[in-house]
């Protein structure tokens, strides 16, 4: 692409975007939130070259044409299990084939106007979204076993889905929700997720992206506690050729507390950008975020860290660690944790290191008669180790362990590239 065509190429996105969104039809339950989404989108300016919160990952993928179609591709009959309750969404749109709750949750087709968005995409999902899941849990009710939701995207060329996902947990409720990604072929995934807890409720969330290598996503997860809550949140995210993940978390309520925990890999040439911030906004709350990432080969992996502390949101407890291993000298991470604080009554942490396997380590394992490549894959599981390790669902733990074992597996090196 010219450089006189890259300049333009927001501005072309923008334009494809609005032309999906005008020649919607949208259901009657979905027109209000599709007219507010279209008027943000039309007054939002998409991401180019000098955009800061951008500016480690470029939108040149989509030049393929991913928002020209819808994908249509169907789903893969080897879908995993992870539970026995469980949604399965493909291309944006319910399979009501494979729908199945537990007592307690309710299943709804609607969507709300969410505030918190801040990305054209997220803006986009709502202007041009076919169909949507609102799970709601009841007050008080206790749900004993995991709900899998399935996000399926499958096409054989360039495409596109967008998928709504909104959880309202019950004063009083306990859920344990596991988001899994799952796309094949060149398609991207345009997913906004919506949680939203009430008093005393108590979510365990997890986010698995294992998409096919071609695939791309770009993704916004919004936590709200507007009570005295606790979400404990777990995201594994494997690189693709795009993937971009905002995570904004709004504590409204004092002595709410947030815990987030995350691995990222990034192998070969994918690429995965994290922006996370966490919002304290009222007096007495906690929040912890610990990230641990890998990149090997010309993979390049980018995390932004920001916790912002408003006025009045004394007694604030906040910290923010990402630690990350680079595999070979061809391979980039860019970190950057953020501190924004207006009060002085707070304890407020942040640390991030990027750093290489350990020389001396690596000789003493191959000392031992195990090879160069088993050596660096030992070191690299046990970086990551303690936070899989720690994962408190037992299906999940059991479907991480092989999957970042295989991440972490030996990549061939193309002629050019540092080992």
């Amino acid at each position: 692409m010219s450089g006189e065509n890259a300049l333009n190429l927001p501005e072309d996105l923008k334009a494809r975007a609005l032309q999906n969104a005008r020649q919607a039809t949208p259901a009657e339950a979905l027109a209000p939130l599709r007219a507010d989404a279209l008027a943000a989108l039309e007054a939002a300016a998409f991401p180019g070259r000098k955009t800061e919160a951008w500016k480690y990952t470029s939108l040149y993928a989509l030049t393929d044409g991913h928002l020209a179609a819808r994908a249509e591709g169907a789903a893969p009959a080897d879908l995993p299990v992870l539970s026995e309750y469980r949604l399965v969404i493909v291309n944006g749109r319910l399979d009501e084939t494979h729908t199945a709750l537990p007592e307690g949750v309710t299943l709804g087709r609607a969507a709300r106007h969410l505030d918190g968005l801040t990305t054209p995409f997220a803006f986009y999902n709502g202007a041009a979204l076919d169909d949507a899941v609102t799970l709601e849990v009841a007050a008080n009710a206790d749900v004993a076993a995991p709900v899998q939701v399935l996000h399926v995207a499958a096409g054989d060329a360039p495409s596109h889905c967008n998928v709504r996902l909104e959880v309202n947990l019950g004063s009083g409720s306990r859920l344990t929700l596991i988001e899994q990604y799952l796309a094949r072929g060149p398609v991207l995934t345009n997913a906004v997720t919506a949680i939203r807890a009430a008093d005393n409720a108590h979510l365990t969330h997890y986010r698995l992206q294992a998409d096919g290598g071609d695939s791309l996503h770009i993704g916004t997860l919004l936590l709200q506690q507007t009570g005295v809550s606790r979400i404990d949140s777990y995201q594994l995210m494997a690189g693709n050729r795009l993937r971009r993940n905002d995570v904004r978390a709004f504590l409204d309520k004092s002595g709410a507390e947030l815990n987030m925990h995350g691995v990222f890999v990034a192998r070969e040439r994918s690429h995965i950008d994290n922006q996370l911030c966490v919002e304290h906004r009222v007096p007495d709350c906690t929040s912890n975020q610990v990230y641990r990432g890998l990149a090997g080969e010309k993979g390049r992996a980018v995390l932004n860290g920001r916790i912002h502390i408003h006025p009045g949101a004394k007694g604030t407890l906040a910290e923010l660690s990402n630690k990350n291993l680079l595999l070979n000298a061809g391979a980039e991470i860019d970190t950057k944790p953020e501190l924004e604080i207006y009060n002085d009554d707070v304890k407020c942490a942040h640390g991030a290191t990027v750093g290489q396997l350990d020389a001396m380590q690596q000789f003493y394992l191959q000392s031992r008669g195990i090879s160069a490549a088993e050596a660096k894959r030992m070191l690299s599981l046990g970086f990551v180790n303690e936070l899989i390790m720690g994962l408190p669902d037992q299906a999940v733990a059991d479907w991480a362990q092989p999957w970042i074992a295989a991440e972490l597996g030996e990549r061939p090196v193309a002629d050019g590239e540092a080992a």
